[in-house]
């Protein structure tokens, strides 16, 4: 019933928009599915016109079982739509002419956070497709994540930009109140670029955030950190490293399991006696009880379901979507679901799995076709 409710507010807030905007528009389905014959899982690919792409790894997707946020290009510019992973169709609910591509899903608010090149948020409401401008930021947003309780807009800075685009530090993380309007900087500045910032999804007051290494990205100091993951408390100003890494050990790509019980991450050695040793791990939020398990994932991009046994990681052996099974702190179980041929050639040809809620489908994005596009493996976890 709530199905039919939701596809009926789509149609109604459909057909009230002016016709100068493109939001509201419908797209028809452009979804093949088929039987992979290395895997025998159900593929679908669901998108095949312009370049696509959905949310990245560390951002849900998903707004619930059967509707899921993608990035299309269909209409001229970037713009954020709605794929329904069932008709295939989608409706475009943004229509902006520069979005950075910077986003964060808060699915119990029904609130999508987005910003624009010029450093404006806006919010943006999944069922009526109001978007509302936040704020216009005068420095430049390098990451950004929203509260969990969703009152703050939590962001790093390096403070300004030289040549168009290159921006330099010092690098602090700041707080912004959405509805109070209070601006706070919440660390002080420090020497290295600060990226991949997440809030925790049960503790309003946790954010995790990496010391991002520099390699191929711009001029400037290129090489490995020594210390990849680290936690800032925002209401107490409070910053600490989270799971120390040893000489040589390159942690990437962390994230939140659903419940904001453990923080998950890709590590391989590059350097050292242990050199070439790839792994997936994850330890408490405090960063104790580390765990490591041996697998050739690379850095890869991972997500742990919520039942906190399936994780599914998209840098397997090359160039395959793996599920693992975890029980006990032990992998019990490795499974390749499909060889995705990603050209890894910029953010949106990066499979970037997601589990759906209801555990049916991981979706994933490839630029095996030529075009990234989006795709989804029927796995029927429940």
């Amino acid at each position: 019933m709530k199905k039919y409710v939701y596809l009926i507010s789509l149609f109604l807030i459909s057909i009230s928009i002016i016709d100068a905007s493109n939001i509201g528009k419908r797209y028809p389905s452009e979804k093949k599915s088929w039987i992979d014959s290395e895997s025998g899982y159900e593929i679908t690919q669901w998108t095949n016109n312009s370049k696509n792409w959905h949310l990245y790894f560390n951002v849900e997707s998903f707004i619930d079982n059967n509707h899921a946020i993608i990035f299309s290009e269909r209409s001229g510019s970037k713009n954020l739509f709605i794929l329904d992973l069932e008709s295939g169709e989608m409706i475009q609910i943004t229509d902006e002419e520069n979005i950075d591509g910077h986003v964060w899903h808060v699915p119990s608010y029904n609130t999508i956070y987005y910003t624009l090149l010029d450093n404006t948020l806006k919010s943006l409401n999944t069922k009526t497709f109001e978007a509302k401008e936040i704020n216009k930021f005068d420095v430049p947003i390098e990451s950004f994540t929203i509260s969990c309780d969703n009152n703050w807009f939590i962001f790093s800075s390096g403070g300004k930009k030289i040549d168009g685009a290159k921006t330099i530090g010092p690098f602090a993380i700041y707080k912004y109140g959405i509805n109070s309007k209070e601006y706070i900087q919440v660390t002080p500045g420090y020497g290295f670029i600060i990226s991949h910032l997440q809030a925790n999804p049960i503790n309003p007051n946790i954010v995790s955030f990496c010391w991002q290494h520099m390699i191929d990205r711009e001029e400037g100091t290129q090489g490995m950190t020594p210390q990849r993951i680290w936690q800032v408390n925002i209401d107490e100003s409070e910053v600490k490293p989270i799971a120390l890494q040893e000489t040589g050990l390159h942690r990437t790509h962390e994230f939140w399991f659903y419940d904001g019980s453990k923080i998950g991450y890709s590590a391989r050695y590059t350097w050292g006696k242990n050199k070439g040793k790839q792994f997936i791990g994850f330890c408490n939020p405090d960063g104790s009880e580390n765990i490591m398990l041996p697998a050739p994932v690379g850095p890869a991009h991972s997500q742990m379901y919520m039942d906190n046994i399936h994780w599914v990681s998209d840098l397997y052996d090359g160039s395959y979507l793996v599920l693992f099974t975890i029980k006990d702190n032990s992998m019990v179980k490795e499974e390749r679901l499909f060889k995705h041929d990603s050209s890894w050639k910029g953010q949106p040809s990066h499979p970037h799995p997601h589990f759906s809620p209801d555990g049916k489908y991981i979706l994933f994005g490839t630029d095996k076709s030529g075009n990234p596009q989006v795709y989804s493996v029927r796995i029927n976890l429940k």
